[in-house]
């Protein structure tokens, strides 16, 4: 029998056949540094895992079978070249080189190329054969149209074989100038009150329901974080795991912009070290990362590769048991991908060889 003068509390345990109730100190055990046994692969199906040397062979090249005149009432727009003299592999071979070199996320269809880039702009890229010459047209879906019309200058003046505009020259500027400068940036650099109420106000954003609204809050995450490092909680952060360990089943909808964004958001924490490579694993993210590695999705390959270079930059504990799971197949896989069609992807991969010591 219970004693009615004892008051029963969650850190009490009772044994029915004692006399008495003890009271127990229950303590949690210490946080560690877990070991390449503790920390498992996801086991993904290969078929979706890796690229097969077929598929990975027909995405170095757009195959054009047939290319359609331009059919009748239809209106070519305004981002347009004529190209002639030339045959519509080599336009194509061009506009594909072109599309890597700005590392965007492409899907091909026919005569058409829907490319996106990582702040969710979209645009089509589309070739008409109209008698002895070749039309090729740009159109924006979606997006940031300044974005959209600086990519296609470049698209329009590769598919005529006009090497890309040169950059602009480099102008001396005299020490006085620079000096002066140096003194008004320290006057307005943005202190660090204001720099978390912006990112008080983002993260506000991003907790309403509104699929828009979180958008918002998330673009403007990403932009303050890849600016500069940022005195904020490692807690403040612990959303970002709901996003990136969220599986999205339709990889176009707002869940899956969202998830980039988380993407690019942990990525630009590391890489500032505004966190600590711990908190990858504290949410439990180190497996989807390493999974991350080989999406169809070249942009969320490229940002998981990034926080991947980051941690490995971070911690050596961490970067020792990514080693140990045998990732080196992972990242030859993210390495070709990119050297295939993702520039960035492709110079990211070749970072994380080198600080995973990865060969």
């Amino acid at each position: 029998m219970f004693s009615p003068n004892k008051k029963n509390n969650i850190n009490e345990e009772i044994a029915p056949d004692t006399p008495e109730m003890r009271s127990i100190l229950i303590r949690s055990s210490p946080t560690m540094m877990p070991t390449s046994s503790q920390i498992q692969l996801p086991k993904i199906p290969t078929s979706t895992t890796f690229i097969t040397s077929k598929i990975l062979e027909a995405t170095t090249n757009w195959e054009l079978q047939t290319i359609p005149k331009v059919p009748e009432l239809y209106h070519v727009g305004r981002s347009c070249v004529t190209v002639s003299n030339c045959e519509g592999h080599q336009i194509a071979s061009r506009i594909y080189e072109c599309l890597r070199q700005q590392s965007l996320s492409i899907i091909f269809e026919e005569n058409t190329v829907v490319c996106e880039t990582s702040c969710h702009t979209k645009f089509i890229v589309k070739i008409f054969e109209d008698e002895e010459q070749f039309i090729v047209e740009v159109q924006r879906r979606t997006g940031c149209s300044y974005t959209c019309q600086k990519i296609s200058r470049a698209i329009l003046r590769a598919a005529k074989g006009s090497k890309a505009l040169p950059e602009s020259p480099t102008l001396t500027v005299p020490v006085s100038i620079l000096k002066k400068n140096q003194e008004q940036e320290e006057v307005i650099e943005v202190d660090e009150e204001t720099k978390e109420e912006d990112i008080s106000n983002a993260l506000y954003l991003i907790a309403q329901e509104e699929h828009d609204v979180q958008m918002i809050g998330m673009s403007a995450l990403v932009d303050i974080t890849a600016k500069s490092h940022v005195s904020v909680k490692d807690s403040n952060f612990d959303f970002i795991s709901k996003y990136i360990l969220h599986q999205p089943q339709d990889d176009k909808d707002n869940q899956s912009k969202l998830r980039l964004d988380a993407l690019i958001v942990l990525a630009n924490l590391l890489k500032q070290k505004s966190i600590q490579a711990q908190f990858v694993i504290d949410n439990g993210l180190l497996q989807r990362l390493i999974a991350d590695l080989a999406h169809n999705n070249m942009h969320v390959a490229f940002q998981a590769a990034r926080c991947m270079t980051s941690i490995c930059h971070l911690s050596s504990s961490l970067k020792a048991n990514i080693t140990e799971f045998g990732v080196a197949t992972v990242i030859d896989q993210a390495y070709e991908e990119g050297e295939a069609c993702h520039k960035l992807l492709e110079t990211e991969a070749e970072q994380l060889k080198l600080f995973s010591n990865v060969r």
